[in-house]
Order: C-alpha cells, then sequence, then structure tokens
C-alpha cells in the first residue's frame, strides 16, 4: 500500500474512528486480503501520513513529534513484531499492564489506545483487518490542573522582576549559552517575560497563542470598561474571539510601547520575543525561562504532584475567575477561553467549589425584626 492510497482514503478513515467512538458496537468489515503487513508496516504508512501533515501545517511540529515518540518507543517495542491480525483485546490487555509497569498514567495510557485504534483502522479501511478488535476502557480521575495560588502568583511575578535585574559581565556571555540575541542560562529574565505572566493569566491565552499572537491580533477597547479583543488564527481547533481582563490593556500597552523602542510594534511584529522569527525557538526560550523562575520559587510541582509549566498560567486564569468571578457562568468563561463546559467542569470545576463557596459556608443567618 502506498502512501498516496492511504492519504485517498483518509476521510473515510476519520469518520470511521469517530462514528466507533460514538458506536462501541459497530462492526466495519471489509474483505480481508490475503497479505500479512506487520505492525512495523503499518505503524511507518501512519507516521508518513502526520508527517504530510505536520509539513502543511495541519497538526504542529510538537503534535507530529508525540505522535512519533509513542509509536517509535512503546508501541513498536510491543507490537511492531506482531503481524496486525494476531492483535486482539488480548494483546491490548497485556499492552496496558507493559505501559502500567513502566508507570504510566491512566489518562496517557487512553491517549496510547486511542492512537493504536487509529493505526488499526488503516489495517481495517485496507482489508488487513476484518474489524477491530475491542478496547477495553480505561477509568482516570480528573486531577485538577496545575494552576498557582494567589500567594504562588505573586511569587512568581516578584521572582521575574527580581531576576530581570540580574547583571552579568560580558566575559561571562559565549555562544554557549547565549540564542538568538536572547541569554537563557543564568542571565536577567527580559521585560517580555515579566509582562507575559499577567498577561496570560488576564487573558486565558494558551502557550501556542503567545508563540502566534501579533499586535494585528489585539485590539484595545476603553469605553466604561477597559479590555482586548483578541482575534487570534485557529489554534488547537479552537476559533473565536477572546475578551480580557481590565488588567491586560495595561500590560499590552507597556509591551508594545517597549516592542516599538526596538524597532518592533508593528501590526505584523510578534507581541512576544519579536526579534526569534522561528516561532518554535522562541516559545521554547519563553518556556525554558518561565521554568527558571518556577524552579527559583521551587514551584515547579504543586501539591498533587503534578509539573508546571507556562501552561500553568492559563490554568491559574481559569482557576481565578471561577474562585473569583463576580457572578461568572461556566458558558460563557468556557466560550472567552476557547475550550468547553465540560473540560472547565472536569478540571477545575468540580474540584473548586467548597472554596467557591466559602462566603456562603461562614456566613450566619441575621435575625429579622418583626414589623410592629
Amino acid at each position: 500500500m502506498t502512501l498516496l492510497t492511504y492519504m485517498l482514503r483518509e476521510a473515510a478513515n476519520d469518520s470511521f474512528i469517530e462514528n466507533s467512538n460514538y458506536q462501541p458496537n459497530l462492526q466495519f468489515k471489509i474483505p480481508q486480503k490475503s497479505k500479512k503487513i506487520y505492525f512495523s508496516e503499518l505503524a511507518k504508512i501512519a507516521i508518513e501520513s502526520e508527517f504530510r501533515k505536520e509539513r502543511i501545517g495541519e497538526i504542529t511540529a510538537q503534535t507530529f513529534n508525540m505522535f512519533c515518540s509513542r509509536v517509535n518507543s512503546n508501541m513498536l517495542t510491543f507490537f511492531g513484531a506482531l503481524e496486525v491480525n494476531h492483535i486482539r483485546s488480548k494483546q491490548i490487555l497485556n499492552f496496558i499492564e507493559f505501559l502500567s509497569n513502566k508507570s504510566i498514567k491512566a489518562i496517557t495510557i487512553k491517549q496510547y489506545l486511542g492512537l493504536l485504534k487509529r493505526i488499526l483502522s488503516i489495517a481495517v479501511l485496507e482489508g488487513f483487518l476484518e474489524s477491530l478488535p475491542v478496547f477495553p476502557r480505561i477509568k482516570s480521575k480528573s486531577i485538577p490542573r496545575a494552576s498557582l495560588s494567589i500567594s504562588e502568583y505573586l511569587r512568581v511575578l516578584r521572582s521575574a522582576k527580581a531576576m530581570s535585574k540580574i547583571e552579568l559581565s560580558s566575559d561571562r556571555i559565549t555562544h554557549r549559552n547565549t540564542a538568538n540575541n536572547l541569554y537563557v542560562k543564568d542571565g536577567p529574565i527580559p521585560h517580555d517575560i515579566q509582562s507575559l505572566i499577567g498577561f496570560m493569566t488576564n487573558t486565558f491565552l494558551r502557550p501556542v497563542d503567545i508563540k502566534l499572537i501579533k499586535h494585528k491580533h489585539v485590539q484595545v477597547i476603553e469605553n466604561k470598561t477597559s479590555y482586548l479583543k483578541i482575534n487570534l488564527p485557529e489554534t488547537k481547533s479552537h476559533i473565536g474571539q477572546i475578551v480580557s481582563l481590565r488588567a491586560a490593556v495595561r500590560i499590552y500597552k507597556r509591551l508594545k510601547a517597549l516592542g516599538i523602542e526596538k524597532g518592533y510594534g508593528n501590526a505584523d511584529d510578534y507581541v512576544f520575543l519579536p526579534h526569534i522569527s522561528r516561532r518554535e525557538t522562541a516559545i521554547q526560550a519563553i518556556s525554558h525561562l518561565f521554568g527558571r523562575i518556577l524552579r527559583a520559587e521551587n514551584l515547579e510541582v504543586n501539591g498533587d504532584g503534578q509539573k508546571r509549566s507556562l501552561y500553568s498560567l492559563r490554568h491559574t486564569a481559569i482557576t481565578f475567575r471561577l474562585i473569583y468571578g463576580q457572578g461568572i457562568d461556566l458558558l460563557t468563561l468556557a466560550r472567552n477561553a476557547r475550550t468547553s463546559v465540560e473540560m472547565i467542569e472536569k478540571f477545575y470545576s468540580s474540584n473548586l467549589q467548597a472554596e467557591m463557596n466559602v462566603d456562603i459556608l461562614q456566613s450566619k443567618r441575621t435575625k429579622q425584626r418583626l414589623a410592629s
């Protein structure tokens, strides 16, 4: 089977996967071919297809690399030498045990099974498999996202400000520790990063949004309530307008003024680290710098053992709105954060109900005076 043949069938493949997810008893059968195909061969076809998607921009390089990493390591290690028609429910259960023995969490195992189903669906569509094997259900606990508390958030802001004032002698800056005119090892934190912390927490943006956001995507609205109206290109299959909190206006104006001083600030200039044209490099530098701040404050891991990252600022933004927002409904919050109510309830709201209602829990019933 050539890659071209597979590409022509991709639409049917996507439809099949969607139907099988919503109709678990669906039996989709195609006359079986006599030629044997090994999982390693099937995986190669799947990787070629994902590479094509990455090349034309359908998926990010990070998504493609993660796909390849999971296929080339654990999946090929376990299934690589097997003929596809020998992969049955028993082998899938053994694969789950194989992953569990490596201390891989349930949520990640679910992702592996989804990947396996996608790859085996190619074999079904090509006639190498009569139907998909039955996949077991994996239950995973919804763990609250690794956000920051108010006190932790303030510590991060103070640390970023202090680290921006670090001074180094010129003889310590060499080609070995400098990238894109940005000293990223143990030098001063750029003002961009200090502003980014407040910006993300007041706009609900994802790291991928920070990578792509340009000044042309941002409109300052100053009426009775000041806010930023942000229209970003589609990211993570999410589109829609974002309305920021009031504090983001001041932060953005300062960022733009600093950019103009350095020769940036035009409509097509990036808001953060605009001097780095390769945006994958830019977001890697930003993530590294934010990681330095977390390490300086010993905040790399939260109380549940989850690692914090740049994404934690988005989680913090959503968490703060749930706790401190005045009567905000989940639909409004979900739409503005370009996510779903289900995700808000699953990973944020359900874990914050007690703290959100702390005033009610602490309140006392007052005596009412009887009318005379």
